[in-house]
Parts: structure tokens; sequence; C-alpha cells
């Protein structure tokens, strides 16, 4: 045999393991890639089951929350509607409350008091009622929206034993716009099936197949097992990979389905590109091994020569074999492969670290704008509620400044100040958490109010405003006053954001009207302008937080739309109600805010006690607060409207130094003094004999309900948030106390 035809055999004998090795490892890759993407089609259709439970337990949450309300346990069903509405989930959920015989008794879908069908599966009710837990039906005819509706069934036991089942009813189209949701590839079809094997929703042709069966063989392969995969034809007759998993509250068949000319196509590829590949190596092998074929026939030539001529007694030739040269090869060939694979180890770890590098800083971005939205939402909500009483403090001041001499002036400021600053102290505890008054948290300070007087400080909040647009205010009030009780510092808020809302939502020269009015027992006010209107698209939502039209470009009107949702919140806690009317865009707006009347309708108003008039006897003072000017002020005020003799301290040092000598009746302390706190320093002063009974008053910046607990613990009698009003000092001063705990200075003396 040649050495030419064994070296070809031999490299045949090499060639043909790799080539049936190569043809199984590109089955093996086919089979891979097809897998790769059913395992795609899984999770898809796991990512799917998650978002409709997700969906389905938010709602039986929010049913568990709405059936603890008070107005269902009360039977206040209307209340109790305008609960459900505030709950409903988009135009595609809403809430029905039903009774035990599977009545409806709520369907926020229908006005309230319409009259209601009953259930359309009554046996899901007493389903409900017997096993106390949720349900979640399968699709069915909704007897109130005339079209195919899910629902998720909750029972609600009354303590007086009534049993109801709230439930959250869902249009198909809420789920099919669920899936739509989610991105799938081209041609992948998404659906849920209820138990029965009907589609309740799907991304291709929702409209011809919701409550139609799905396939036969999809549906008893979900029936079998919990999750799996079918090879079959769709609906459409296309033939797909269908893989389906359930949803864990509903008990709902989730399936995607991916034609099989997609996953095949994308294997076919791969394994093309393999073959191809293969086929490439295989030709190279080939010449290469040819090549070093003949490279070797002509080495042993050579030697054959080199032979002859010995046996002639010729000196050979050198002969050089290449053998070692190409194993050289080999060896760098391997070196450069450990390199090539120790570069694609560094690229894999630093695209890692990139990405990680990414996701952290769009995770930072995010929370970045959440708080920037959050600190927004907050300053928005502070100048709109601070706005309104410090355009009258600032009036007043300029007119102080302008006329210092003329006393009817100075006291008219004066008295706008101290009522406008009284206002703002009494909104600053409220304004720390603007959850409490949205949500109604907020206490009323009931009083015998006149709603004259109401109005005409809310006129006076918005003054300004109204001033500088040049409007014009028409005022119709009945002849006689009306009276009634509320909040009074409330009261103002509401109609001072109505008319706030007015002015800035009013064209210069614009009117503004003001009408009060007793109507079956209740004070109805309406607030109105010729200014923008509403749009019919925002009339519904025109008293939700942060609800407002669309904004100029010039943002002059500002605001975040707090004022209105606050409005609503506060009439709410009045017993009231408040509705918005406009005939459209550009023709004004009217909002009508009806509260109950006072019920004590024939009893006089109670009259009032001048404070200013309230002294008793003179005592001796000490003061002891770091801020100068508050200090001194206050003590010149004491000393002036109450005739008490006052001395000031700035540090609790100074103060315990000259307390024996100075003998004060009342301490008026600071808890932020610059030595030791104000809650130590009436510990020690209580603690000597002398003053043991005395007087002591906190009048501090910490006004939260902690504060004033240390202050009771510290010793203290009252506890005043700064800024005090000075007279509200003077009163407590004038408090008469146990018989033989206070000495006026006359008897000391």
């Amino acid at each position: 045999m040649r050495i030419r035809t064994y070296l070809f055999l031999m490299a045949a004998g090499i060639l043909v393991p790799v080539v049936l090795f190569a043809g199984l490892a590109l089955d093996m890759l086919q089979n891979a890639e097809r897998d790769a993407a059913l395992r795609g089609l899984k999770e898809t259709a796991n990512s799917i089951a998650l978002l409709v439970d997700r969906e389905l337990y938010s709602a039986e949450a929010g049913l568990r929350v709405l059936g603890g309300s008070p107005s269902l346990a009360d039977g206040d069903l209307k209340a109790f509607d305008a609960q459900a509405r505030r709950a409903n989930r988009g135009s595609t959920g809403w809430t029905v409350l039903l009774d035990e015989q599977g009545q409806q008794v709520i369907n926020t879908l229908l006005p309230y008091g319409s009259a209601l069908p009953a259930h359309a599966a009554p046996a899901v009710v007493q389903h409900v009622i017997a096993t106390q837990k949720t349900y979640v039906s399968d699709v069915m005819n909704g007897p109130a929206i005339k079209a195919m509706v899910t629902t998720v069934n909750v029972p609600v036991p009354i303590d007086a034993g009534k049993r109801y089942v709230l439930t959250v009813a869902f249009s198909t189209e809420h789920f099919t716009r669920l899936i739509a949701s989610v991105d799938v590839p081209p041609g992948w079809v998404v659906g849920i099936i209820d138990s029965q094997g009907r589609f309740i929703a799907r991304n291709h042709n929702p409209e011809g197949l919701i409550g139609k069966p799905a396939r036969p063989e999809l549906a008893a392969a979900a029936r079998k097992a919990h999750s799996g995969q079918i090879r079959h034809n769709t609906v459409e007759g296309t033939e797909a990979f269908d893989v389906f998993t359930h949803s864990g509250l509903s008990g709902w068949t989730l399936a995607v389905a991916a034609p099989v000319e997609l996953i095949e196509r994308s294997a076919r590829h791969a394994s093309f590109v393999a073959a191809m590949g293969l086929l490439a190596a295989m030709l190279c092998a080939a010449a290469l091994a040819a090549y070093f074929g003949r490279q070797h026939v002509r080495s042993i030539a050579r030697a054959v020569r080199a032979a002859t001529d010995l046996g002639v007694g010729q000196a050979p030739r050198q002969v050089h074999s290449r053998v070692a040269e190409m194993n050289e090869l080999h060896r760098a060939l391997h070196a450069a492969g450990e390199q090539m694979l120790q570069a694609q180890a560094y690229r894999r770890n630093a695209e890692a670290e990139r990405q990680a590098l990414l996701d952290a800083e769009k995770s930072a971005r995010q929370m970045a704008e959440q708080q920037n939205s959050a600190k927004d939402q907050f300053l928005a909500m502070l100048g709109h509620e601070l706005r309104n009483p410090l355009a009258p403090i600032s009036t007043a001041a300029q007119l102080l400044r302008l006329q210092p001499g003329d006393a009817k002036r100075v006291r008219y400021a004066s008295d706008v100040i101290s009522r406008q600053v009284e206002h703002m102290n009494s909104l600053l505890g409220d304004m720390l958490d603007v959850s409490r008054v949205t949500r109604g948290l907020v206490t009323l300070d009931i009083d015998d109010l006149e709603l004259d007087a109401i109005l005409e400080r809310a006129l006076e909040q918005t003054h300004a405003l109204v001033e500088s647009a040049q409007h014009r205010v028409e005022l119709s009030l009945p002849p006689t006053p009306i009276r009634m009780r509320g909040d009074k510092t409330r009261l103002v808020q509401i109609f001072a954001n109505l008319l706030n809302n007015a002015a800035k939502y009013t064209p210069p020269n614009g009117r503004i009207g003001i009408q009060a009015a007793l109507a079956d027992g209740q004070v109805v006010v309406t607030v109105s302008d010729s200014g923008e209107g509403l749009a019919p698209e925002l009339l519904p939502r025109v008293f939700d937080l942060f609800s407002q039209s669309e904004r100029k470009p010039d943002r002059a009107q500002g605001g975040l739309g707090l004022g209105l949702a606050l409005v609503q919140s506060l009439v709410r806690l009045h017993g009231g109600t408040v509705t918005a009317s406009s005939p459209g865009p550009g023709q004004g707006s009217s909002f009508t805010v009806t509260l109950p009347r006072e019920p004590r309708e024939s009893a006089p108003l109670p009259p009032r006690r001048r404070r200013a008039d309230a002294r008793g006897p003179a005592l001796r003072v000490m003061i002891v607060d770091d801020n100068v000017d508050g200090a001194i002020s206050l003590s010149l005020f004491l000393e002036a409207a109450g005739g008490h003799n006052v001395c000031t301290y700035y540090d609790a040092g100074a103060a315990l130094a000259w307390a024996a000598s100075e003998a004060p009746d009342a301490f008026i302390l600071d808890i932020g003094l610059p030595d030791i706190t104000g809650y130590e320093l009436a510990r020690q002063l209580r603690a000597m004999p002398q003053f043991r009974d005395a007087l002591f008053i906190a009048l501090t910046g910490y006004g939260q309900p902690q504060d004033r607990e240390r202050a009771r613990e510290a010793g203290f009698d009252h506890h005043l948030a700064k800024p005090a009003d000075p007279q509200q000092v003077l009163e407590l001063l004038s408090r008469p106390r146990k018989a033989g705990t206070r000495r006026s200075a006359s008897a000391r003396a």
C-alpha cells in the first residue's frame, strides 16, 4: 500500500466518527433550541398567571377592607355605597353587595336607589356564605351590564346576624387589557380559560371567542394537570405548541401558544448555522490533511533518496521533518484558545458589572423622582394652606407702616394680624400630615357660629387674590343672619378654598358670586364664577386628590389639585355634602356646599367674653426664653394688658440663680434653652418649696402629643405651642387656682 493511500485511509478513519458525533450534536442543538423556546412559553404563562393572581388577590383584599366598614355594620347603605364607589377598580371593575338570597343590594355600576336585578348565579352566593371562603366565578352573563363578566366573591358576616357577600365584578375587557399589557412576540396567542373550558380573555379575536369553549384537547389537558404543554391546532387552525398553567386563587387556566413554525424555525436556523460551520471545518481539515500528507511523502522520498545516495557512497543531504513544527503550531493554537476563553470570561464579567451599574442607576433615579414628586406635593400643600392667611397679614402690615398714627386703622390691622396668625397656628399641626385631612381624621372644634362672619373671614383671606385679578364679588345673604354649629377655622378654610379656586380659574375682571340660603333645615352656600368652567370628563373626579384641569403654558393657575379634595373632606367631617356643576368649558362653574343647621334654632347665641377684660390679680411672672424678641414682647404685653410684674431671663442658669430673689408666682418657660431643657428647669424649680404651688406654663415650638405628655410629667400646668396667642397666656394667668396656692403681689408685699 502506498503511503498516500495509507494517509487518506487514516484521515477517513478520523473524519467518520467526527461526522457521526457532529450529526448527533446538531440534533441535540436543535432540541436545545426548541426546549429554550418552550421554556420561554412556560415563563410567559407563569408571569401572566402571577399577574392575574395579583389582580384577584388585590380585589379580594380590597373587598375584605370594605367589608369592615362601620357604615355597613350600622346599616347605612347609602354611605357604604359611596365608600364602595371610591373602591371601584376603574371602568371595568365595580362593586356589588348581595344579600344571602342572591339579591343585589348595592351595585356601583348603577346609581344608588336604582332597581337592581338578582345575581346571575345565586348558587355562588349560597356557596360563599356556606363556606365563608372567597370564591372566584367562571365567566357568566352580567345582569346589570348585559355582557360577560367574572366575579370575586367575599363573605361579609355582620354582628346583627345578617350575612352579605361583597363582589367585585370584572368585565371580560378587564382581563383582556391585563394580558394585552404583557409583551409577547408577534404570533403568540395568550388566553385565560375558566374551569368550564370557556374563554375569559384572549389577545387575538376576543370579541368572537369570549365565553366560547376552548379547544377540547387543551381543556382536557388542563383538567388533568396543574401545568404542562401540548401540541395541537388552535381555534384558528394553526398548529402550535401550547403551554398552560393555573391561577392559584381562581383555578383558571392561563395558556400561551406559539405556532410550531415559529419554534421550529429558530431551531432549524441554529442547526443550519452549526452544520455550515461543521462542513467548513471538515473541508479545512481535509485540505490540511492533504497538505501535510504531501509534506510527509516528500520527507520519505527524500529519506529514500538519501539512503540510495548512501548505498552508492554519496553523503546524503540533511533531511528535516516538519512534524515538530506542526506540534509547536498546535501548542500555540492551544495557548491562543486559552487566552480567548480568558478574554471572553473577562468580557462577560464586565458586561454583568455594567448591567448591575445600569440597574442601580435606574433604581436610584426612580427613587429620586418619587422623592422629588413627594416633596413637590408637600410644598404645594404647604403653599396652598399658608398663602391665604399670609395675604391679609401682609396687607395689614403695610397698613401699619403707611398710617401708624391712625388708631382705628392700627386696631383694625392688629385684629387682622391676630386672627390670621391664630388661623395659621391652628393649621400648622394639620399640615404636617395631609393624609389626616383627606381621610377625615381631623378633630373639629365645634362652636356656635354665624355664617356671615365665616364668609367675611373667607373673603378677607382671599381679598388679595380677588383684588389682583379685579374680580367683582357679588354676595347674596338672607336678611336674617344664619346661625349654625361647626368648626370656625375649618369652615373658613372650606369657603376660602372655593373662593381661591374661583379666583384662579376666572379671567381678569370676572364675576364671583356667593349665595347663602336655608333649604329644608340645612344651610346651602353656592360659590359660582364666570371662569373657565369644567369639562364633562373632569366633573366626576373634580374632588379627587391632585385632580385638576389641563394647565396653561404660563402655569399661572398654580396648585396641584389639593384644594377641592380638602373641601370635600372637611365638608364631610361637618356632616354635609359638596357638589360641582358647570355648563361646560368657558361657561363658568358652581360649587354648592350643604351643611346641617344649628340644632338649637331658637336659642340665643351665648355672649362672648372679651379676653382682654378677663383680668385676675396682678402676679409676679418670670419668662425664660432664649428668643430675646419673643420674651421681651410677651413681657411688655403682660405688663400692659394684665398689669403683671414681669422679669425676663434668657437661659436656665440665670433663672435658677435669681428665682429665689424674684419670688415669681408664675413661670413661662421655653423648652429649647441653650444650657438645659425647659423640662429639667421646671423640675428643679418645682423642687424648691416656695415654688411648689406656682403656675408653670410651657411656651415652645414643640407641639406634638408626646411633647405635651413630657411637659405634664415635668410639672407644667399648661402647654402652649408657638406662636401662642398672648391673650391666651393672659387668660391662663387670670384663672383662679386652689385656695392658698397663689399669692398676689400685693399680699406678698
